[in-house]
């Protein structure tokens, strides 16, 4: 019998714009209802929702910002109205920003610079403590995302601190699923090779999952700068099948937080439909990459157009899959 699992979309908005901490309205946003409602009209109902750490929190180990927070919040009740999940991601790439003088500077977590180490695993830790104590009894808070794509972490080991933030996450009480994804930007055709065989989380409740991302153009960036050809439905299978066959050996569920493909080729719809059914067959919980109404004419996005009223050509093929 199948383990449960969960599809839907990534929901962005409130980690765009590069200005820190940014203006709601101006630099970034938080989506309306009526997104909420058509996507859980279409069955589509795990949300993961990208959010800014500097946003959220402006100054390490300080207190949670509580505008942007509030925002976040509203997001969740939406969700729980119409009976939907979110997953809550920080979209950092295993780095802060300082603002430093009036300029934001960007650390690596557990680097040293000029023998200082300006951002900790316990700083993350420190803020995930904090979300925890937000979120940690709303059900509809179905999983902590510790970091969008971590990747070149210089001296630090992305294990090592994914594994402090968890244990840190535990000791607040918080059985919550946690998603962990993987380093080297979670790659999915590149996770053996730079995990090697053994899973390294150690969870006193024994509830979370290894994260992979996973696009099908030729550099795996997502991109889509290349046409369609033969080689894609060999990279994407054989990149779905190494991860989630590694997952199962290592006895953890798997998790792929963002795939996707543009809207202006049907050819990549079957390639997208394959590696489904993998993920079906995995019982792999699974978020397309993106939607949001402030994507505009991003070919990767299925935001529907028209007033909620004309669907992307990517939906269909999502339908077919919608979990178990």
């Amino acid at each position: 019998m199948l383990a449960q699992y969960q599809r839907g979309v990534n929901l962005s908005g409130a980690e765009f714009g590069e200005a820190l901490p940014g203006a709601e309205g101006v630099d970034y946003t938080f989506n309306s209802e009526p997104t909420f409602q058509y996507f859980a009209a279409k069955g589509l109902t795990l949300l993961r929702i990208p959010i800014q750490w500097e946003r959220m929190q402006q100054a390490l180990n300080g207190p949670l910002d509580a505008g942007y927070l509030a925002g976040l919040k509203r997001d969740v009740a939406w969700a729980k109205k119409y009976g939907m999940s979110v997953i809550i991601e920080i979209q950092n790439f295993g780095r802060y920003s300082i603002n430093k003088g009036g300029v934001y500077q960007e650390f690596i977590i557990d680097n040293a610079y000029g023998g200082l180490v300006e951002v900790s695993s316990d700083n993350l830790s420190d803020f995930w403590f904090r979300m925890s104590n937000e979120f940690q009894a709303e059900p509809t808070v179905y999983a902590y995302d510790l970091m969008n794509e971590p990747h070149d972490m210089g001296t630090a080991d992305w294990r090592v601190i994914s594994q402090t933030v968890l244990t840190a996450i535990r000791d607040n009480g918080d059985n919550k699923l946690i998603m962990v994804p993987g380093d080297g930007w979670s790659g999915a055709a590149s996770w053996v090779d730079n995990h090697g065989p053994n899973g390294w989380i150690v969870d006193p409740a024994n509830n979370f999952e290894y994260e992979a991302h996973l696009y099908f153009d030729a550099d795996g960036s997502g991109e889509y700068k290349g046409p369609y050809d033969a080689s894609v439905p060999p990279r994407a299978l054989g990149a779905i099948n190494s991860f989630t066959g590694w997952c199962n050996d290592n006895g953890v569920q798997s998790y792929v937080g963002e795939y996707g493909v543009p809207f202006d080729d049907p050819a990549w719809l079957s390639v997208l439909d394959s590696v489904l059914a993998v993920m079906d067959g995995a019982s792999c919980d699974g978020t397309y990459w993106s939607a949001g109404e402030f994507w505009g004419d991003y070919r990767l996005s299925v935001q529907p157009t028209g007033g909620f009223i004309v669907d992307r050509p990517q939906l269909p093929t999502l339908l077919n899959h919608l979990g178990a």
